[in-house]
């Protein structure tokens, strides 16, 4: 069973939980379930507590998760140069009065609906819908949760002096500094209609954004993000787009799971993409490069590794370590604090629980053959960080054939726990959800430097399955845009604000599929992929990292939107060509 799954099974019989399931089959759905939505084999459900050993006993379940962890890709305040901000005037420019047909649909946190970056030229907004998924459902929807915001509505608060309290949403409700909300920024980036900061590719595209907030799920301190909650935004996003082609960019990942893109929420995106024409989802491969997160090694018969983890000294948040190794090897775990003192330990396939500063305060789960992945599974959680601030675990080969495993370290933006420098692997830092072989996944370089040095944070690839991740490097050092009213402002001031990180590179790209889909609404995914891709210039070298960080390489903006110009140009002839030779 799923850890976090174990975790939930206990509690009221009548609470209804919010989990994701892959089915055998996609046209069986089990008994006892509320169909939310779905995405091939993958659907997002809900089920009474009471029903959820049927349920996951059924035939026809094949994989039942409960939520995860998917954070924001924000930068570190912990990397240099990821961490500058500047707020500061744009400059107005010429607006288009041409309306896009393609949807660009976002999934992160705070929409400032009040910048001037997301008017049309009347003054109007250019969202369609925002789901701010936090707020207390108010309007029923499908989904159970969250408010959702009309344009109409939008547009009646832009009307008032006070848009924010009239429409019941603040976007900057947690910036206490001004600095601006992820959301705004990467949306401008995108989809800045050039009022203020330069205008993006998507910038006469209408916008739908799901705000996904951060909240506690399923009652568990554990969780900070919510995986059913993404999946969800994404059939939000697309049921608003009905007809028309859409992009969809998101920011969000942390550092666990198998990165083969056989998570639950990896292969829903992935049926998306297949299922349906004129659409794309964008990712940030995020900025895990220098966060000592990884390790990787190889166990022989009998033999035994000791991986350090070690924890800041004012720590008091969750902790969690995966470690995943190849079916047919058997695993054993053994736990160890800084005076070398026994805290805890499983043979394989078998659960623990850790005692440490005179309290049960962790606990190890150990499963056979993950059903998505056909990988072993070790998962140690921890309420709290130990008082020593370094744990020892020891891994021991009691039945190998493999021998190769891979461990990450949770990401915890609060208190981040590490391994030693010398256990660390920057290779496979890919971030969590973004593995999936569909979707397009970008990294980040420092368009300022001569070489085009990739920014030193940008998560390394391969995925663990070797495919190539990230596809694509775009501009990720200190880029202007959208800035939103902070906690003590009415409205956006109609200022900038700078950021690094690959959750600005991600946008760019974003916003040129958008382009792409403007000329050729219904192109699939795969079409869609390797035309993206032929515009990149790689990096010449055989340096291992550059590689692994950079994919194909840098995206040749310029030649992708002269060669649609011209593909543009050669469909408009040969149309006036058909049309001379019907008259």
């Amino acid at each position: 069973m799923d850890p976090r799954l174990k975790l939930i099974v206990k509690g009221n019989p009548n609470e209804e939980l919010h989990l994701l399931m892959r089915l055998k089959d996609k046209n069986v759905i089990p008994p006892h379930i509320k169909l939310i939505s779905q995405f091939g084999d993958i659907i997002s459900c809900r089920i009474l507590r009471k029903y959820l050993m049927v349920v996951y006993d059924h035939v026809a379940t094949r994989s039942l998760k409960a939520p995860q962890v998917i954070p924001l890709n924000n930068y570190s305040s912990d990397i240099n140069d990821a961490s500058e901000y500047s707020n500061f005037a744009g400059k107005p420019r010429v607006i288009s009065k041409r309306k896009s047909n393609v949807v660009f649909g976002i999934i992160d946190f705070g929409f400032d609906f009040t910048h001037p970056d997301f008017f049309d030229p009347l003054g109007n907004t250019r969202f369609e819908k925002i789901w701010a998924q936090p707020l207390k459902n108010k309007t029923p929807n499908k989904y159970g949760y969250g408010q959702v915001f009309t344009q109409k509505q939008i547009d009646h608060a832009l009307d008032t002096a006070t848009p924010f309290r009239t429409l019941g949403y603040h976007p900057g409700r947690g910036d206490l500094l001004g600095r601006g909300m992820h959301g705004t920024h990467v949306l401008g980036i995108a989809a800045a209609t050039g009022n203020v900061g330069k205008k993006g590719h998507a910038g006469n595209s209408p916008i739908v954004a799901v705000d996904m907030g951060s909240n506690y799920v399923n009652g568990s301190d554990l969780s900070l993000g919510d995986s059913v909650k993404l999946i969800e935004g994404i059939d939000f996003i697309l049921e608003q787009a009905g007809d028309r082609p859409c992009v969809i960019n998101m920011s969000l990942g942390g550092h666990g799971d198998a990165h083969t893109g056989q998570t639950l929420v990896e292969l829903a995106l992935n049926n998306a993409l297949r299922e349906r024409a004129g659409f794309a989802i964008v990712q940030s491969t995020g900025n895990y490069f220098k966060s000592k997160c990884h390790h990787s090694g190889k166990l022989l018969q009998d033999d035994e590794n000791e991986i350090e983890w070690i924890f800041k000294k004012r720590d008091r948040t969750p902790n969690e370590m995966e470690i995943w190794y190849e079916a047919g090897d058997e695993f054993a775990v053994e736990i160890y604090n800084d005076d070398d003192e026994y805290i805890g330990g499983t043979e394989a396939f078998e659960d623990a629980t850790l005692n440490f500063d005179g309290s049960k305060n962790g606990i190890i789960f150990h499963r056979k053959s993950e059903p998505n992945t056909g990988k072993n599974h070790i998962n140690i959680i921890l309420a709290g960080s130990p008082a020593s601030k370094r744990l020892v675990v020891k891994i021991i080969g009691s039945k190998i054939k493999n021998g190769r495993y891979h461990a990450y370290i949770e990401r915890d933006d609060r208190g981040q726990s590490h391994f030693h420098e010398s256990d660390v692997n920057t290779n496979h830092t890919i971030g969590s959800i973004c593995n999936a072989p569909l979707t397009i996944t970008v990294g980040a370089y420092n368009q300022a430097s001569q070489g085009k040095e990739l920014m030193s944070f940008s998560s390394a690839g391969p995925t663990l399955d070797h495919r190539t991740k990230p596809e694509i490097v775009a501009p990720g050092s200190k880029i202007p845009a959208a800035r939103s009213a902070s906690k003590f402002e009415s409205y956006a001031s109609g200022m900038l604000t700078k950021k690094s990180g690959s959750s600005m590179a991600a946008p760019f790209v974003a916003s040129l599929v958008a382009k792409i889909l403007e000329q050729y609404p219904k192109i699939n995914i795969y079409t869609l992929r390797h035309y993206l891709l032929k515009f990149c210039n790689p990096y010449r070298t055989e340096n291992t990292t550059v590689k692994n960080k950079s994919g194909h390489g840098v995206i040749n903006e310029k030649k992708l939107l002269l060669d649609l110009a011209k593909k543009k140009i050669q469909h408009e002839n040969t149309k006036i060509l058909r049309k001379q030779k019907l008259v």
